[in-house]
């Protein structure tokens, strides 16, 4: 069902982000754009664009530090 599928989606992205913040700098290209990937799953998929815009910023105060 979608459900199912959109909870393995997010749980995916969220080890791959896990593994990104511990392994990558900030500013890494593919840490960079698995946060921005993550946050439109977040906007499109989940419909919370609180936690998507959240989860962008968040990356983007990471590089900039």
């Amino acid at each position: 069902t979608r459900n199912s599928v959109v909870e393995d989606s997010q749980k995916a992205y969220q080890e791959a982000f896990d593994i990104a913040k511990a392994k990558m700098q900030p500013t890494h290209p593919i840490r960079l754009g698995l946060a921005l990937n993550f946050s439109v799953f977040y906007y499109e998929i989940i419909n919370s664009p609180a936690r998507a815009c959240h989860l962008a910023k968040q990356a983007f105060d990471d590089a900039i530090a």
